[in-house]
């Protein structure tokens, strides 16, 4: 009878552990990851009556006879299968998808948990909310960007690290060239000045309005000189034109001289008031022979013959209606070169026809330009036939700005500058921009840009069709903002070629030497030009410009800069990689998690809250992460649910109930059989 009792407590103690289990694994039925345990019973020692006895010649072997001692507790082992997963809507919580387990610091080293709620503490941690825990990241991503700190390996959520600003360094085009669109009209070039002139009291300055009442002028004005570059419209510089007036590129001004003068300067018309105007010639001494030619006022035809003295060429000049390039006589005898000294005063009055200067090209045996001297004495006043653009272009004010129409439509490679330098300070146009761009086919594009400080700038462009088959220019037409230069061989791409057979683009005629960037520089660092690359495609390949028939398409696809940003949001991919999104557009990589995987994960001892240590037989934690040496994928935004199944346990529990009313019933038969015993002898 006493085995009877021994066993049947051993049965009830056993299957109470059983529905202390299923109980377990019931409360924990909506607990984030956690991992049901199954309990296993195990048959305790049997106590051998008799051995067994082995068959022999005469008779057979025997069976042992053994007595059971009861049930024993054989294993609790959790279950370690995938949870169900379950969107939250909250980026920071986190579930694993196949093996692996988070990492965390705590107060006493490294813990492992797939219970993945997490959140950002006032440190910007990412740690788990109800015990502080760190979560820890593995790699060096976001290092450089300057959201992790090197050799430390909590995760830092940037939102106190703002994303610093990238200045465009390339953007990209795209689209077709038409290879037979014509423009209604063919336009005319028409350059403006980027910055418009205005009067001390913020009014815009007219014609009229001196250089000295400038509100772009500072300083005392006596003396100064405004010096003109550029180009005409086959891309010629204009001081290496042989066709310029002898007069340099360059307007000596006072403090009389007016936005008149500047203009009169550009066209070659009289303008301003009534002076004279003293041009001296002093010849290198040569030999005679020569002789001197004058070019008056754009006329083509006349012959020029005067006096013997100064008074007589004045009234001869004055007179001047038809007349053009002619040579000097006086008294009948033409002026060779070897007469040095000659000094010519001409009256400047209303309706007077000035001189443009002396062409010493055509003298025999006679000076260069640069060997000799022609001084203007009187300031203030521009002589009429003097005009810098009079050639090609005329220059006007338009609310301030001084604006540059060429004569003729068409392609055009124009391109102006002014300088100043002398008395005081006068802020001068920085470059022209092209409002209109001459050709007969033009394809206009614009872009959004960065400087090195951030700060955004609407860079426009513009393609136009050459004059040369299958090939384009691009030019920078205007970029917004405080610009300090853009010189005329850093805004115009020059020969962007096709191929006539199949359109594909060609890239850029070497010939030539251009090359496909922009170069601006702005005022804020003018040691440090921006240059930005134009990525046009590859040489033979339809992944970027073509040139097709039709209408032209070309569009500024995109750019690498970026202004400054701040973080707004969080997300994490599936190799657990966390993604901030910066209020700037940008995207960028600020850790990744530190995954541990390990040989035997049910071995785990657990150390409550839904974390686990390494124990002896679960292996040691092996570094990775996730999609990588076995990991599972993580999922941003939820969260993996209790393993637990409800009508598992409920069975689990009724077996329990069945097994514990069993063993008490064996109790309770012994017991009775106990009782029995002890009346027989009454």
């Amino acid at each position: 009878m006493s085995f009877a009792l021994s066993t049947g407590v051993t049965g009830l103690q056993a299957h109470q552990q059983m529905l202390d289990v299923a109980g377990n694994n019931l409360a924990n039925v909506n607990t984030i990851a956690f991992k049901a345990s199954r309990i296993t019973f195990a048959e305790l020692l049997s106590e051998t009556i008799k051995k067994a006895s082995a068959p022999t010649a005469v008779i057979g072997g025997t069976n042992p006879q053994q007595m059971g001692s009861g049930v024993g507790i054989g294993g609790i082992v959790p279950n370690m299968a995938q949870g169900n997963l379950v969107n939250t809507g909250n980026p920071l919580d986190m579930a694993m998808e196949g093996e692996g387990y988070f990492v965390l610091k705590g107060s006493e080293g490294n813990i492992y948990t797939r219970a993945g709620a997490f959140a950002v503490d006032a440190d910007s941690n990412l740690v788990d909310p109800t015990n502080g825990y760190l979560v820890q990241r593995i790699g060096d991503v976001g290092v450089s960007d300057g959201f992790q700190a090197s050799g430390i390996s909590n995760i830092h959520v940037p939102y106190d690290v703002p994303i610093m600003p990238r200045a465009t360094s390339q953007m990209t085009v795209a689209g077709n060239l038409s290879a037979d669109a014509v423009l209604a009209t063919t336009q005319t070039q028409k350059l403006t000045s980027n910055t418009n002139f205005t009067t001390g009291s913020g009014a815009v300055a007219t014609a009229s309005t001196k250089i000295e009442d400038l509100v772009e002028y500072t300083g005392s004005l006596t003396s100064g000189t405004i010096s003109y570059t550029g180009y005409n419209t086959a891309g010629a510089a204009l001081s290496s034109l042989t066709t310029l007036p002898t007069v340099a590129l360059a307007q000596s001004v006072d403090s009389t001289t007016t936005l008149a003068d500047i203009l009169n300067k550009l066209n070659g018309t009289t303008g301003g008031t009534a002076t004279s105007e003293v041009q001296t010639l002093t010849p290198d001494a040569v030999a005679t022979g020569g002789h001197f030619h004058l070019s008056y006022n754009g006329q083509t035809t006349g012959e020029i013959a005067f006096g013997a003295s100064t008074g007589t060429i004045q009234t001869a000049l004055n007179a001047l209606s038809t007349v053009g390039t002619d040579e000097i006589t006086v008294g009948g005898t033409e002026l060779d070169a070897g007469t040095a000294g000659l000094t010519f005063t001409f009256g400047n009055t209303a309706g007077d026809v000035g001189m443009i200067g002396f062409d010493f090209s055509a003298m025999t045996g006679g000076p260069t330009q640069a060997g000799s001297s022609i001084a203007e004495t009187t300031k203030g006043v521009a002589v009429a036939g003097e005009g810098i653009l009079s050639s090609f272009a005329t220059a006007s004010l338009s609310a301030g700005k001084i604006v540059i129409t060429e004569s003729a439509s068409g392609y055009s490679r124009s391109d102006f500058d002014m300088a100043w330098s002398g008395d005081g300070t006068l802020t001068m146009p920085t470059y022209f921009e092209l409002t209109t761009v001459g050709g007969k086919e033009v394809k206009n594009v614009s872009i959004t840009v960065y400087d090195a400080q951030g700060g955004k700038h609407v860079l426009s462009g513009a393609f136009v069709r050459t004059d040369t088959g299958n090939t384009w220019d691009m030019v920078l037409t205007s970029i917004t903002g405080i610009i300090d230069d853009i010189t005329f061989d850093n805004r115009r791409i020059r020969s962007i070629e096709f191929d006539a057979s199949d359109g594909s683009y060609s890239g850029l005629n070497t010939a030539i030497g251009d090359t496909s960037e922009f170069v601006v520089t702005y005022t804020f660092d003018t040691a440090n030009p921006q240059t930005i690359a134009v990525s046009m495609g590859t040489a033979g390949e339809l992944d970027g410009l073509t040139q097709f028939a039709g209408n032209s398409t070309a569009v500024a696809r995109g750019q690498d800069g970026y202004e400054k940003g701040n973080l707004s949001s969080v997300s994490v991919d599936n190799r657990g990689t966390l993604i901030g999104a910066f209020s700037n557009g940008i995207k960028r990589d600020i850790a990744t998690l530190w995954i541990a995987l390990f040989q035997n994960p049910a071995a785990l001892e657990s150390a409550g809250g839904g974390y686990f240590n390494t124990s002896a037989n679960s292996g040691v934690a092996v570094a990775t992460e996730a999609m990588a040496g076995g990991a599972g994928s993580v999922h941003g935004g939820t969260l993996e649910k209790s393993n637990a199944d409800v009508a598992t346990e409920f069975i689990n529990m009724i077996q329990a109930q069945n097994g514990f009313q069993a063993n008490a019933r064996t109790i309770r038969v012994a017991n009775d059989i106990l009782r029995e015993l002890t009346t027989l002898i009454r």
